[in-house]
């Protein structure tokens, strides 16, 4: 699964598809406080992005594509 939570953190870890956006939708609704970890991240399905725009967890780390941080992150803060 490329999307988790460990307890402390929700991680976004590689690929993922729009399947996983209810999964991080679900995570973020039943912790609300847990940061999302993007460090990890590799290609991520706009229906995620969407999700995190809306619910506006705190993130923590950076996705390693640069179209990702310059144009994404700052739409996340």
């Amino acid at each position: 699964m490329s999307v988790s939570f460990d307890g402390r953190a929700i991680t976004i870890t590689g690929d993922c598809g729009v399947e996983e956006a209810e999964t991080l939708m679900t995570l973020l609704q039943g912790h609300p406080s847990a940061p999302v970890d993007l460090s990890a991240a590799g290609s991520v399905h706009t229906a995620l992005w969407q999700v995190l725009m809306v619910l506006l967890p705190t993130i923590i780390g950076e996705p390693a594509d640069p179209f990702t941080r310059r144009w994404i992150m700052p739409l996340l803060t």
